[in-house]
This record gives C-alpha cells, sequence and structure tokens, in this order.
C-alpha cells in the first residue's frame, strides 16, 4: 500500500515538472503588468516542494525601493490568492511551497524573494 502511494505520489510531481515546463514553453516570457513579466515556472521533481516563479521587473532606483517597502503586502496579498485558487488544488493538496523570485531587468541580479508555504495558504 506505502509503495502504490509513492508511486502515485512521483506521478503526480512528475505532472507538476511537465506543466511547469509545458506553460513556460507556451507562454513565457509574459507580460503581467507595467513593469512586470514572467520569465518562466520551474518545479523539479527531486525532493523539493518549491514550484518557483520567476519575474523579471523594469525598475529604477526609487522603485527598488518601493518593492522592499511592499514586500510584507505583496506577500500577503500572494497568499491570499494561492488560498482562493482553484487551478492550484493539486498542488497545494501536496503540500508545495509557492516561491517568488523577482530579478532586475537590467542587472540580472534578485531584487525580491518570498515563499507561500503551507501553513501560509491553508
Amino acid at each position: 500500500m506505502l509503495l502504490l502511494l509513492a508511486a502515485c505520489q512521483e506521478k503526480k510531481f512528475d505532472r507538476f515538472e511537465r506543466e511547469a515546463y509545458e506553460y513556460t514553453v507556451r507562454n513565457c516570457p509574459k507580460q503581467m503588468d507595467e513593469i512586470t513579466v514572467l520569465d518562466s515556472m520551474v518545479f523539479h521533481n527531486d525532493g523539493s516542494l518549491d514550484y518557483k516563479y520567476y519575474y523579471t521587473v523594469q525598475l529604477d532606483e526609487d522603485q527598488h525601493q518601493a518593492l522592499k517597502d511592499i514586500l510584507d503586502d505583496l506577500k500577503e496579498r500572494t497568499a491570499k490568492n494561492v488560498r482562493n485558487s482553484i487551478e492550484l488544488k493539486a498542488m497545494k493538496e501536496a503540500g508545495l511551497n509557492f516561491v517568488y523570485i523577482y530579478r532586475d531587468a537590467q542587472s540580472g541580479k534578485q531584487v525580491a524573494k518570498y515563499t507561500i508555504t503551507k501553513e501560509e495558504y491553508e
């Protein structure tokens, strides 16, 4: 029974990996708003429970600080969206973490990162 359960989980995680890859190939880069582009979605079936969203943001120096200032609010709004998302149901049931990584469009350096854990979206 335990072996059967493990096999089902592995298939589910393989599906998450495939779907993230296919979404990225079909839809990315995707302009989310005037300054934000979704570059990719990544999930690796390697034992990690992190489903990652990579964004590029076009910001000037003042906007970098503004992003840092609103990061807690942005995380809370994202957690609410994850909590209410029907599309993420299977991933939430599997206990995945949702990781959001923002990089500067000019330098490529990471400017923000936050994680929504199972405890935050339940």
